[in-house]
């Protein structure tokens, strides 16, 4: 199973994990959550890196017209070096500069036994910045790097689809992982109201202010920016190309039904702009819909969009019951289990007791007696149905993670959940007993 190791990165003092397909973070604001969900996204999109750093390192030798990747390359470097290179740009870019952090900071991912990265800082007078960033990979990666090195051919339409074929296929062997990973940030609503503008704003951006965007999200707002027109006929739209897809047809519309209940409507990218449409046919202008609606849509389109292509993804959802009802919160939570139970991985970070006692709920579902199942079904779908063999929760708290998954009755402990409302029901018993005593004193 993979490993995660963090070591006094931001307010995550040391962190070790194993990473399970749905993994859950909770606790206190500032307290890491954020830092471990972006460590996880920045080791698990490696693998991508490489892929594009390859393509671009064919097309720099064999330039063709029109045909370019996302990461640009240095003339003639190799294939590790320009990984390196890239890897301590895209660390400044996802967690900061270097310099205020402490000389002992490192973080590592064990993909398999044989495969690992790990980011350390270094001081050496060798180099022009203080805490250098330092970059170690196993032996098993860096002998395929350098066999891969300009491997890659180019035809008259841009890299070989064969070559590449055969290089994703080998790497991904390597880190035993063909995900794709889809981060979505919170503070998604500034971005929904923004929708009009969106697209000349990023046009309108150079690189460098394009860079001082944080990797995820840039990631996040070049996804949406690029996926809009799919949603020209909404999600019915896109339910409808399911069929070829061979996605069962039930878990279609359960999914549609889970994103209505959620919106209040269903989502359409028309005529350049994006809309909420309602029951009654009428719509309303994206920038103009709730709070709510703005904070959710994009985390459902994306999950709906990827359940419907059935492309393994890796999703990483920070705070998905900002701005909802509870009852909106328990039918987003069902729609992320619904996704994971279709064979893709979940990280998930909240605050909301309102989340976590959904995610309990379905975790206690699958536990009922074969004999109960039939009616518990009727209760909750089994398809929302969470395996605890395949879940962890981990409440982050000054600095540290402490798994908070009851081993006994295979849920999340309950103190974890009421940690969360603790101090305000300290306040009210204070309160309570002040009244008490002020009565009792009043009547001698």
């Amino acid at each position: 199973m993979p490993k995660l190791i963090i070591n006094k990165l931001g307010p995550v003092e040391t962190c070790e994990l194993e990473c399970s397909q749905f993994m859950n973070f909770t606790g206190f604001q500032a307290s890491g959550k954020s830092t471990i969900a972006k460590a996880i996204y920045y080791f698990r999109t490696i693998k991508d890196d490489i892929i594009e750093l390859a393509k671009s390192q064919a097309l720099d030798a064999t330039p063709v017209y029109g045909a370019k990747s996302t990461l640009s390359i240095e003339h003639g470097i190799t294939l590790r070096k320009a990984l390196e290179n890239y890897l301590r740009e895209k660390f400044l870019r996802t967690f900061g500069s270097s310099w205020g952090m402490p000389n002992d900071m490192y973080m590592e991912y064990h993909f398999t036994e044989a495969c690992y990265v790990k980011i350390s800082l270094e001081n050496d007078s060798r180099y022009s910045t203080p805490n250098y960033i330092w970059i170690t990979m196993s032996n098993e990666l860096i002998r395929f790097l350098k066999a891969n090195d300009h491997t890659l051919s180019v035809t008259p339409l841009g890299v070989s689809e064969e070559d590449l074929r055969i290089f994703k296929k080998n790497l991904y062997e390597i880190f035993e992982d063909s995900c794709s990973v889809v981060y979505i940030p919170a503070g998604r609503s500034m971005i929904t109201l923004l929708s009009q503008q969106l697209s000349y704003i990023y046009a309108t951006m150079d690189d460098m202010q394009k860079r001082s965007l944080d990797t995820c999200t840039k990631d996040y707002l070049e996804r949406i920016l690029r996926l809009k027109p799919e949603f020209s006929e909404g999600l019915q739209g896109l339910a409808y190309s399911s069929g070829r897809s061979g996605l069962s047809p039930r878990l279609v519309v359960q999914a549609l039904d889970l994103t209505q209940k959620i919106l209040r409507g269903t989502y359409r990218y028309s005529n350049g702009e994006e809309q909420i449409v309602l029951e009654d046919g009428k719509y309303v202008k994206i920038n103009f819909s709730s709070s709510g609606q703005q904070e959710c849509v994009w985390i459902l389109n994306l999950l709906f969009y990827y359940l419907v292509q059935q492309k393994e993804i890796l999703f990483i959802i920070e705070e998905p019951e900002s701005h909802l009802f509870p009852e909106s919160q328990k039918y987003i939570t069902e729609l992320i289990a619904l996704v994971n139970n279709c064979g893709h991985s979940i990280v998930l970070t909240t605050h909301s007791p309102y989340v976590l006692g959904t995610l309990n709920n379905l975790l206690y579902a699958k536990t009922i007696s074969p004999q109960a199942r039939k009616e518990a079904n009727k209760i909750i779908r089994e398809s929302l149905w969470l395996d605890y063999n395949a879940f962890d929760s981990w409440f982050v708290k000054n600095g540290t993670i402490e798994n908070c998954m009851d081993a006994d009755i295979h849920m999340i402990q309950n103190e974890k959940i009421d940690e969360i409302s603790k101090v305000i029901n300290e306040d009210f018993e204070r309160l309570l007993e002040l009244q008490t005593t002020n009565e009792e004193s009043v009547v001698f």
